[in-house]
């Protein structure tokens, strides 16, 4: 990864051990290979604007803003989380590119994307919403655009047409439902990659 900024030389400096800890306390992280995948998509846009929808500890959100130079508008519901991203988006100086909103992405989304339009967007929130999200985003992602959705295999039980698990019965159900969404070669340009828990990125036509 390249970071030319004073801001990505801290954040490749503070990352590794931040990213240890998260790990060590079962925070969800995107993983290194499709953080690549992520940045690579971000990167090809050459957006100006780029939502991303579950923050998390603000890992991701931080790389995006790094290599895009892009303003980042990310979404988060819980405030502990949302307080620990703040504290390192601080501490690598990227704060200023990144606008961060706490609460429920299903009434977050549709009102960000009334009023911005979007080159990028990563949607890494609630499983069982994605096809929820993608509606919402859709009118306001730009032509040539990018959707870059990860965990779309959901623990493998999304591939195929078996019948899902009772406890995730939903999720599976509306991941098959978004996939196939994505896949509308009127739509999108979509490619889904098989690495980790499976990651798909969706080109608007």
């Amino acid at each position: 990864m390249s970071c030319h900024s004073e801001c990505g030389k801290k954040l490749r400096e503070l990352s590794p051990s931040y990213e240890a800890q998260a790990r060590e306390e079962h925070v969800p992280v995107i993983r290194p290979e499709s953080l690549k995948l992520l940045l690579d998509a971000a990167k090809k846009t050459k957006c100006e604007r780029v939502l991303e929808i579950g923050t998390a500890i603000g890992f991701s959100t931080a790389w995006l803003a790094a290599e895009t130079g892009a303003i980042v508008d990310t979404v988060e519901k819980d405030p502990e989380r949302l307080k620990r991203a703040r504290e390192f988006w601080k501490a690598t100086g990227l704060d200023d590119r990144i606008n961060a909103y706490l609460g429920d992405a299903d009434e977050i989304v549709p009102k960000l994307a009334t009023k911005h339009g979007y080159g990028f967007v990563f949607i890494d929130a609630a499983k069982s919403r994605y096809s929820d999200y993608l509606d919402a985003v859709y009118p306001s992602l730009e032509r040539g655009g990018a959707v870059f959705a990860d965990n779309v295999y959901y623990l493998g039980l999304v591939k195929g047409d078996a019948y899902p698990p009772h406890k995730h019965r939903t999720i599976v159900v509306n991941m098959r439902a978004f996939l196939k969404k994505i896949q509308d070669k009127d739509k999108f340009d979509t490619t889904i990659y098989d690495t980790e828990d499976g990651t798909a990125v969706c080109v608007k036509l």
